[in-house]
Order: structure tokens, then C-alpha cells, then sequence
């Protein structure tokens, strides 16, 4: 019995949530489309090889060796394989091998290198631009199709193929060259697969890519390079070897070349033919230019002091003699003229003659001596600089000869070795050309690699089921959660959980006439039952916010009494949004506030309205609102005159979190409703209406909840479902006979 009514229950749920099914069904539709679009495809080629040894160590050492990076390089080495082509088109990458817009070749320049991707832009019938980070920088270099481009690490020769008229604007184009050591080291850490089948004593090798071809030639080439049918001659090994050994006599001459050309250059620019000798040379050299150095020196110092003299000196008209001993020959004639001038000039002194005109060539012939001081000097300046840089070189040269001569030993040893290894190298290629018996092969190749033509994963059918499913059950998950995470009132089990204040009915909202005026009528059904055993005639309907549907309920209940034959006095308490005269389309203008001015009395207030036994009274403008009617003495006088002429009052009153106009009516009414409306309520709300029961005291208080969504029946609880009638009973049983049960279930969630 459980069972069944929590299948109900489901079955309501869902259908009330269909909608939201159905949302989460196309939500994983899409994920699965978007899976399968974005998610690469996977292909996967096989080949079979069988060992000579039918060992398990055999076999397992067999399967280890093919998935070793050493195989591998050797068996894709020179099959095109170090070059990955990459396409980006709306949003998806895809790796390609034949349809590539450009081929690219390659030749590796350093040893060290790995891998480098690039981005290629297609500019022009002639240009292209790559674009590479290298060092921790981004790199731009433009090229010309069919022609080498330095890299520094690699030449790269792009060249166009017939595929380039596929190539749309939008398009991103990359590819990724690997040296050998590096693809193998990525094929052998990828999905290469190498394992033994115990049953038919056999290794497998399988690898996966999302390209087929390249799955195919990958271990085509595994296959093929390890596996061969028959025996293999040692003279194809000897003949590698031979190979190998010529490959490598080939860049020994050339290390060997090179060792000597270096010796050469070194000795044409460095002069280091003779190390000794030039070093004796290079002392001498040093020695000579000291001596020079020191004489300049010494004539620089002589004609400072001479300058120093004639300047302390300016009136005396001898000149010591040790100041001709410098070799100058503008010097020494003016010093010659200055002597016999200042002889001269004695004599006449001596005859009492004049020597103003001697003293005038004597001074004339000191400034002549003097610029020609200064001129020297200039002259041994610049030999003293030109002295000290010639010393400087030639003490520099003295000390590169030791670290020349060093340079010189390495080379001459770099020689001696590579003529050492070039000899070498020639007796073991003479040995290898000797010596070739026929040895067996390790393993035979039984089935070769052929080319998948179908992905193996994603499987399509199980990416749809799996979508689907997990959509599915996060939806029932939802609806099976949804009322525990609930902070909104929507039907009677959440009054029972959460407040004390006792249901009365709830109002639907389906839109469908005949199921609002049974609602309305279970209402008035429960109204007047309560009127059995207590009277009832004053009804006080109010809400906590406004928009609650109070205004509608407090009308049609109303309108269905009145349909009973009760008379039914509507009193409009609210002031704020006064539209239960609008609603009615009444005429009267008068208020219950002009009874209480004695302006009008009540037979005048009271409107009469198109519904059958209702009548409207509205309250008009209250100076003090409620407090109006509470501290009146004409206020028992009217309800008694109301509830003289009329069944049933109900009060229509503004909501309870912003006036109190309801509470005194309520006090004094004899039903109380307090609306809710369905999933917009909260439970705070709820919580405030049972605040003022409490503190009010407030009696024979009753909760409606307006506006639900859900088939409910007149106890507030959801019903099992509804039906359709059919048209007739042959109709019936045939639609019966031809429906499943499960279909039947099914249809009762939309009916």
C-alpha cells in the first residue's frame, strides 16, 4: 500500500514537472551532441607478430622491446611521420594527415632540439607567416612557399598542396615538427599498445590516433621494422653497419677538416708560428719602448722647469746654460739670438748707451722661446702616449703567448685523436666487410596493419544513453529533493510542518473555469459547515502582503453564497487599494464613512451589484482608519443593523505587514482567513501569521492557500489524477485493447 502511494505521489510530481523533464532531456541532448562534436575520434589499427621463442619470458621481453623509443625511432625514422598538421575550425581542432593545406619538410641543425609547434598564417599565393615562441619569447618570420627558411634549430621548406583551395577565412592552422628521439619518446608514452595473446602465443601491437592513417603507418612501420617473414641476412646488417661506419668516417673527416683549418686560422691571426722566439722578441721590444718612454720623460720634465724658470725669472737677462741641452732647433736658435742679445745689451749698458730697444727684442725673443717650449712640450705629450700604448700591447701580446700556445696544444691534440678514430673507423669497416653469416629472425610477421575505417571511441549509442540517462535521473533527483529544500508554501503538508494555524481550503489556478468555481465551492461548503456549530456571520479576509488573491477570494465567495440564496454584505476595508467597487462595477458613490458622519444612512451606503444577493459597502475615507470604527459609539449599532439584513458579512481588508486594520475586525469577527499564495509565500510570512494569532489572541483562524498549480482535492491533499471521458464505450475498449498498461500509466501524467 506504501509502495503504490509513493508511485502516485512520483507520478503527480512528474507530471507537474514534465516540463522541466523535458528541459533536462534536451540539456543532455545537447551535452551528448556537444561530446561527440568536440570530443576527438579515435581510431585504432592492429598488427600480429609471432616470436620464434614460444616462451612467456619471451614473449613478454618481445612485446617490451617493440614499445621501447629505441624501436620505434628506428622503425619510423624517414616514414613522414615528424610532422603534425592541425586544423581549428568553429571551435573544434582536428588533427589532419592527407588533406593538409601545406607540406612541410625539415632539417634538424641542432642536436638538442626536441620539438617546436608553430602557427601558420597563409598571406599570399607566394608568402606565409610562422609564428613561435623559442625562448621564452614569440617569434614572427615570414617565408616563401618552396623555400628554405633558417629557423637557427631547423630549415624549414613549406610547400602548397592541391588542398589549399579548402582552406575558409576563418580557419587556424598549426603543426608541430619532432626529431626522431622526441616522436618516439611521445608514441611510446602515448597509446601504443604491445602485448602478448597467451592463447596463440602471439604479441599484438595496436595503436590508437584520431587520424587513421597515422594509426595505420605507425604500426605498419612498427610491424614491418621488427618483424619479418623468413630469415634476415647479416649481410643487410653488415651492410647498415657499413653504412653507419662510412656516416660516421664521413664527419670525422670532416671534424679532422675543420681541426686543421682551425690551427691554420689560429696561427695566421694570432702570429703564433714560433712561440719562443716571439716571445724574446716581444721582451726586447718592451725594453726599447721603456727607454724611449724614460727620455721623454725627462725632456718633458727639463722643459717644465725651463717654462717655471722664465716665468719666475721674467727680468733676468741671463739663461743657464744646461736648458740648450734639449734638441730642438727652433729652441736652440732663439736661446743663441737670446744670449748674444743680453751680451749686447751689457755692452751698451756699460757705454751708457740707450737699451730700451735691446730690452724690447730680448722680451720679444722670451716669448718666442717660451711658445717654442710650448710646442715641445705638445710634441712629448702625444710621443709619451703613443710610448705607453705601444708598451701596453707589447706586454699584452707576452702574456696571450702562454694561452696561445695552450690553444695551439689543443688543437694539434684534437688532430692526433681524429686521425686516431679515422684509422680506427677504417679497420672496423674492413671487418664488417668480411664477416657475413645468415642468422635467423627473432619473430614473424602473421598479420599486417591494416587501416581502420570506423572510430572505436566515442561510441555514439552509449554517449546518447549514457547522456540521457544521467539527465534523467538529475531531473527525478530534483523533483525527488525539491520539497525538502522548499522555502515557499505551496499546499497543506507545508502548514502541517511548519505552522499551527488549522487549513481551510485551497483555491486552484489552472485556468479552468469549472475547477475555480469548484474550488469556491468547497470553500463555501466548509464555511457553512463551520456554521454549524457556532454561528457565523462576520468573515474578516486578509493576507500578510499585498497581491495574495485576498480581494478575489473575499468576491467569489461571495458570489457562490449569494448563489445559495444567503445575503451577502461585501465591506471593502481597504482604503489604500479600494477595488472591490471597480470588480462589481457599482455606481453608488457613498461610504460607510458618511454613515459615520450621519451624512448618509446605511440603506443609502450599501450598493447593490450585478451578482445575484451580494451587496457591496465600501469604507470610504476614515480620518483615523480602524481606529475609527474602534472608538465610535455607532459602530455596534451598525454591525448589529448589518448582520440584521444580511447572512454572511465578509470584510475585505489590507495586508497585515503594513496596517492593522485587520486585527480588530478579526477580534470580532466569527471566521478569520489569512490567504497564502501558493510557491510565492515564504515561511517567514507563515511565521508572522502565527505572531498574531499568538499575541492577538485571535480565534477560529483559518489559512487558505490561493492560486495552486496542482490537482488537489477538497481536503487540500493531491488527488491520484484525472481522467478523460471518452465519447463513447466502443471507443473506450478500443483505445483500451490497443493501449499497454505501461502506456496507460504514462498517460495518466498529461491528462
Amino acid at each position: 500500500m506504501t509502495t503504490t502511494f509513493w508511485s502516485q505521489r512520483m507520478m503527480l510530481r512528474i507530471k507537474a514537472h514534465r516540463r522541466f523533464l523535458i528541459l533536462c532531456l534536451a540539456a543532455g541532448s545537447l551535452g551528448a551532441g556537444a561530446y561527440l562534436y568536440f570530443t576527438p575520434k579515435e581510431y585504432e589499427s592492429k598488427a600480429l607478430l609471432k616470436p620464434i621463442s614460444e616462451s612467456s619470458d619471451n614473449m613478454y621481453a618481445e612485446a617490451a622491446v617493440i614499445q621501447s623509443p629505441a624501436t620505434i625511432r628506428h622503425a619510423i625514422h624517414g616514414k613522414g611521420l615528424n610532422t603534425e598538421y592541425y586544423r581549428n575550425r568553429l571551435f573544434k581542432t582536428q588533427e589532419l594527415f592527407t588533406e593538409t593545406p601545406v607540406k612541410v619538410s625539415f632539417q634538424q641543425k641542432d642536436d638538442s632540439f626536441s620539438k617546436q609547434a608553430f602557427g601558420i598564417t597563409f598571406e599570399n599565393d607566394k608568402t606565409y607567416l610562422l609564428n613561435y615562441e623559442y625562448n621564452n619569447s614569440v617569434v614572427q618570420k615570414r617565408g616563401n612557399y618552396d623555400e628554405p627558411l633558417d629557423l637557427n634549430f631547423a630549415e624549414v621548406t613549406i610547400s602548397k598542396t592541391p588542398y589549399m583551395n579548402t582552406v575558409q577565412p576563418h580557419d587556424n592552422y598549426s603543426f608541430i615538427i619532432y626529431s626522431d628521439n622526441a616522436l618516439a619518446q611521445k608514441i611510446a608514452e602515448g597509446k601504443l599498445v604491445s602485448q602478448p595473446v597467451r592463447s596463440d602465443n602471439l604479441v599484438e601491437i595496436s595503436y590508437r590516433n584520431e587520424n587513421p592513417v597515422k594509426a595505420y603507418r605507425v604500426v605498419h612501420a612498427l610491424s614491418n621494422g621488427y618483424g619479418q617473414n623468413g630469415t634476415v641476412m647479416n649481410e643487410e646488417k653488415m651492410q647498415a653497419n657499413v653504412s653507419l661506419i662510412n656516416q660516421q668516417l664521413a664527419r670525422v673527416s670532416q671534424d679532422l677538416d675543420d681541426a686543421q683549418q682551425q690551427l691554420s686560422k689560429f696561427q695566421a691571426e694570432n702570429n703564433a708560428f714560433e712561440i719562443p722566439q716571439q716571445a724574446g722578441a716581444a721582451l726586447q721590444t718592451v725594453s726599447q719602448l721603456q727607454i724611449q718612454k724614460v727620455e721623454a720623460d725627462m725632456q718633458l720634465a727639463a722643459l717644465d722647469n725651463l717654462s717655471d724658470y722664465l716665468r719666475k725669472n721674467r727680468n733676468v737677462n741671463t739663461i743657464s746654460p744646461e736648458y740648450g741641452t734639449i734638441n730642438d732647433i727652433v729652441y736652440t736658435e732663439t736661446y743663441l739670438k737670446l744670449n748674444d742679445k743680453v751680451a749686447e745689451r751689457q755692452q751698451l749698458k756699460e757705454q751708457g748707451a740707450d737699451v730700451s730697444h735691446v730690452d724690447r727684442e730680448i722680451n720679444s725673443l722670451k716669448d718666442m722661446l717660451a711658445e717654442s717650449i710650448r710646442n715641445t712640450r705638445k710634441k712629448l705629450v702625444i710621443k709619451q702616449e703613443t710610448l705607453a700604448d705601444a708598451i701596453v700591447n707589447a706586454k699584452l701580446r707576452m702574456q696571450n703567448l702562454p694561452e696561445a700556445e695552450s690553444k695551439m696544444q689543443q688543437l694539434s691534440r684534437n688532430i692526433y685523436l681524429y686521425n686516431k678514430l679515422y684509422d680506427f673507423l677504417i679497420e672496423k669497416r674492413a671487418e664488417a666487410m668480411v664477416t657475413a653469416p645468415a642468422i635467423p629472425a627473432s619473430s614473424y610477421l602473421v598479420n599486417d596493419a591494416s587501416m581502420p575505417l570506423a572510430p572505436i571511441s566515442p561510441n555514439p549509442v552509449k554517449v546518447w544513453l549514457v547522456a540521457l540517462a544521467l539527465s534523467l535521473a538529475a531531473g527525478m533527483s530534483y523533483i525527488s529533493l525539491k520539497p525538502y529544500f522548499r522555502t515557499k508554501i505551496s499546499n497543506r503538508k507545508d502548514l502541517k510542518q511548519h505552522c499551527n494555524i488549522p487549513f481551510l481550503a485551497t483555491i486552484e489556478n489552472s485556468g479552468r473555469r469549472n475547477e475555480l468555481s469548484e474550488s469556491f465551492m468547497n470553500l463555501c461548503t466548509k464555511v457553512l459547515m463551520l456554521g454549524n456549530s457556532q454561528p457565523v456571520k462576520m468573515i474578516t479576509i486578509t493576507s500578510i502582503k499585498a497581491e495574495e488573491g485576498k480581494t478575489t477570494i473575499s468576491q467569489n465567495l461571495a458570489k457562490t453564497l449569494g448563489s445559495l440564496g444567503k445575503k451577502v454584505l461585501l465591506v471593502d476595508m481597504n482604503p489604500v487599494n479600494p477595488t472591490l467597487r471597480n470588480n462589481l462595477s457599482s455606481e453608488n458613490e457613498h461610504t460607510m464613512a458618511e454613515v459615520y458622519a450621519e451624512e448618509k444612512n446605511l440603506h443609502q451606503a450599501v450598493q447593490i451589484t450585478p451578482d445575484a444577493n451580494v451587496d457591496l459597502l465600501t469604507a470610504g475615507y476614515l480620518p483615523h482608519g480602524i481606529n475609527t470604527l474602534l472608538v465610535s459609539d455607532k459602530t455596534g449599532n451598525i454591525l448589529a443593523e448589518i448582520k440584521s439584513l444580511y447572512d454572511f458579512v465578509i470584510f475585505d481588508t489590507p495586508e497585515t505587514s503594513n496596517y492593522m486594520d485587520a486585527v480588530p475586525l478579526m477580534k470580532t469577527s466569527d471566521l478569520s482567513f489569512y490567504v497564502l499564495k501558493a510557491n510565492e509565500s515564504s515561511l517567514e510570512q507563515l511565521e508572522q501569521a502565527s505572531v498574531i494569532k499568538q499575541d492577538y489572541s485571535i480565534e477560529n483562524l483559518y489559512i487558505i492557500i490561493n492560486a495552486t498549480q496542482k490537482i488537489e482535492n477538497f481536503s487540500g491533499l493531491q488527488t491520484t489524477g484525472q481522467y478523460r471521458v471518452l465519447k463513447n464505450r466502443e471507443q473506450a475498449d478500443a483505445e483500451i485493447k490497443f493501449i499497454p498498461r505501461v502506456m496507460k500509466k504514462a498517460a495518466l501524467w498529461f491528462y
